[in-house]
């Protein structure tokens, strides 16, 4: 069986989809000697970082405009000349690609999101008109693979199509997540941690509005007028105009550290010197650190919605995230409570085992084989 894995164009630089990508890609391999596995990868075209005047007071660039040509003009293009028994469109934000491809032989992975929901976090403008074009060449496909069943119900809800072409395959985690001896995380905390600070709370994630991030902002400060001396550890993301001055209000400048990057390998130790992993999301197709964190033996306190109970099962600790108070009181509950963090610890290590990547390469070459 050939199978052509159509990813996206690095220069999207998106890390999760990037790590879905590689991981299935290599444990497609590690499973079969019969499939021949062609990785589609190709170079963006880019030009200088000049402005573009955009509608809706919005900016964009010749770079932002290399992108959306590259995706609609390149890409079709070079598929002419891929010939593959299977066509796994490998994120759903590239579902146009559907359109160039013979439709009973593609199969596209949706990581969350519909025209519907995605509107509640992204204005309207040529960015989502590029979304909802996607979305329509998606479902043009034989098969979509989505990520939790929240986001099968969420797809379904919103688009005709047949719910038993629709198939769930979790994401899984690296096997270096994993916990870490007392001697390596003490090396990360005093690294972290200023003189008379005893807590550290870790976010993973970028810092776009449906995060949250105001939220955990807002608890720690709460945290802190308990009397805990606590660090906010920041990762993944860097933050906006409104971020920065929501910390200046706050006053939490001085116990506020953010790393904007941070590589896949080295993401573990960071995971187990925290106290607390706090992820207050408002909208998820699934949630990667939420395993990531459970893995590396840190309690988890979550959003309160149908995803995060579908993901963490009983291993977290949830929350309202429209409350930060809620938030607060949660992680203070697992701090002050250390036979709660240990059986989270525990729990969380067990459900970790479940989201594996040999899994995900497995149940979805069950779905190229059904497809054939």
């Amino acid at each position: 069986m050939r199978v052509a894995l159509l990813r996206d164009f690095v220069e999207e630089n998106w890390p999760s989809i990037e790590v879905y990508a590689d991981r299935l890609a290599y444990g497609l391999r590690k499973l079969s000697s019969d499939l021949e596995i062609i990785e589609v990868r190709l170079p963006a075209w880019s030009w200088s970082d000049w402005h573009l005047p955009m509608p809706y007071g919005r900016k964009a660039s010749l770079r932002t405009l290399g992108l959306y040509l590259s995706r609609w003009i390149r890409y079709p293009l070079a598929l002419r000349n891929i010939k593959a028994d299977v066509y796994h469109i490998l994120d759903n934000s590239y579902g146009h690609l559907a359109f160039s491809l013979v439709p009973q032989r593609t199969v596209v992975t949706s990581h969350g999101g519909t025209p519907r929901s995605w509107r509640r976090w992204n204005p309207e403008g040529p960015s989502m008109w590029v979304f909802d074009l996607a979305f329509r060449g998606m479902l043009r496909a034989a098969r979509i693979i989505t990520v939790s069943e929240y986001a099968k119900g969420e797809l379904l809800a919103e688009a005709k199509y047949p719910p038993e072409h629709i198939h769930v395959v979790y994401h899984g985690i690296d096997e270096w997540f994993h916990p870490a001896g007392d001697e390596k995380r003490w090396q990360v905390r005093n690294r972290h941690l200023q003189p008379g600070e005893k807590v550290m709370i870790l976010h993973v994630g970028h810092c776009a509005a449906r995060k949250n991030v105001e939220g955990a902002l807002k608890a720690v400060t709460l945290l802190r007028q308990m009397g805990l001396t606590v660090r906010f550890l920041q990762i993944g993301g860097t933050f906006t105009t409104a971020q920065r001055h929501l910390v200046e209000t706050l006053g939490i400048g001085e116990i506020v550290t953010q790393i904007p990057y941070v590589p896949n390998a080295d993401l573990p130790i960071l995971y187990a010197a925290a106290d607390v992993f706090v992820f207050p999301s408002f909208y998820e197709g699934f949630g990667i650190p939420l395993i990531e964190a459970m893995a590396c033996g840190t309690p988890v306190v979550c959003s309160d919605w149908e995803l995060f109970h579908e993901v963490c099962g009983d291993a977290a600790v949830f929350a309202d995230p429209r409350r930060p108070e809620a938030l607060a009181d949660a992680v203070a509950r697992v701090l002050s409570d250390l036979a709660l963090a240990e059986e989270l610890r525990q729990r969380g290590l067990e459900r970790a085992k479940m989201f594996t990547w040999r899994r995900t390469a497995a149940e979805t070459l069950r779905i190229y084989k059904e497809l054939l």
